[in-house]
């Protein structure tokens, strides 16, 4: 009996204490939060890191290096011989990526070494950078978080608002491998002393860089998208008899999605209706919303105006052949046969589809002063 017990907790000491053999001192470790890359003027790769410091006799609590290198995981290595603690990965937030390398490299094969080691984080947020990748790592912020708590709360807060979207590593993954949609990442901008979110990027099939999308596009694009995390708010301009151009700001909310799918010509076809809801917040002109033909009469205006600024967006969606909505993945549900029959990548025959777009409107609350 004596031996049965002594096998037991033996047993469980050894199933314990396995958890334990790669145990590290938070002071003896490099934990990278942000993760840079960039290239130098020759097209060469340079990697980027921030890290916190864990020791009272230093002032500043993070330090930042760079080193040149050929791929991501030589650059731990390389990171190794000039930071003091052991480089560790699973706690990065950020990666951030400039215009730059994504102009000139397939991005894909870069990030190999974070979706292969098991330890790293697949919830980190990538963000293209318009500049220097190391003008945003060592830019010390006054009166604020250090950079990755600082630029996460940034980015989750404005993808709440629907001005960029938060990219996750594996959802950038999803996006590169599955071919009925275009990849899309969050952008920003180092401006003067401060950092400040543009909207988003957009990639092609293969990572590369094609356009991006400003904060009302943005907008416009995660309500095509059919993104309900929270309402949007559009200020949109309206002429009026009489008067110059006048401006009104409705805060909507979508209540119907509906896009419908067909082929002329051996071409797509879209149909995509979408029905909101909304309540005014400003309005700079007078008008006696409390009659009814009224209330239509500037339903019409919005709704005219919502239809001009997404036939823009999808026109300029269609040029440079990128597909962020994936009406793709809508053809290969409903047309499979000729879904599998295409000879070409799904990103050119989006830009030859024929994409129709309708928007209703419907005014629920026009304030509390008439």
């Amino acid at each position: 009996m004596r031996q049965i017990i002594y096998k037991f907790f033996m047993g469980m000491l050894i199933v314990v204490l396995t958890g334990c053999t790669d145990r590290i001192e938070l002071e003896d470790a490099t934990l990278i939060v942000t993760l840079g890359l960039d290239l130098d003027e020759h097209n060469n790769l340079v990697v980027f890191e921030k890290s916190p410091i864990f020791s009272r006799e230093v002032k500043k609590n993070t330090e930042h290096h760079d080193v040149q290198s050929s791929t991501v995981e030589q650059s731990y290595t390389n990171l190794d011989s000039v930071v003091a603690g052991s480089t560790r990965t699973g706690k990065t937030q950020l990666l951030l990526i400039s215009k730059r390398l994504l102009q000139r490299k397939e991005i894909l094969p870069y990030l190999d070494a974070l979706y292969r080691d098991p330890k790293n984080s697949t919830n980190l947020r990538i963000i293209a950078i318009d500049g220097p990748v190391s003008e945003v790592v060592n830019f010390e912020l006054k009166n604020k978080p250090r950079l990755s708590i600082y630029l996460s709360k940034l980015i989750d807060s404005s993808s709440l608002r629907h001005i960029t979207s938060k990219v996750t590593l594996r959802k950038f993954h999803y996006m590169m491998v599955e071919p009925g949609i275009t990849p899309f990442i969050s952008e920003i901008k180092k401006e003067k002393e401060e950092l400040r979110v543009l909207g988003v990027t957009l990639l092609n099939d293969k990572g590369y860089y094609r356009t991006s999308l400003n904060l009302q596009e943005t907008e416009l694009l995660d309500l095509l998208r059919n993104n309900q995390k929270a309402s949007y708010s559009f200020t949109i301009p309206v002429k009026m008899l009489g008067s110059n151009k006048k401006n009104i700001s409705i805060l909507v909310k979508p209540q119907k999605r509906n896009i419908t799918t067909n082929y002329q010509h051996g071409l797509p076809q879209f149909d995509i209706e979408i029905k909101v809801v909304g309540n005014i917040t400003e309005r700079t002109f007078q008008m006696n919303l409390e009659k009814k033909g009224n209330k239509r009469k500037l339903e019409a205006m919005i709704e005219n105006e919502i239809n001009k600024l997404m036939a823009a967006l999808i026109k300029k969606l269609q040029r440079h052949q990128v597909d962020p909505i994936g009406l793709g993945l809508y053809v290969r549900a409903y047309h499979y046969n000729k879904w599998k029959a295409m000879n070409k990548p799904w990103a050119e025959i989006f830009a030859k589809s024929s994409i129709r777009f309708q928007s209703q409107v419907e005014i629920k609350n026009i304030g509390v002063i008439k």
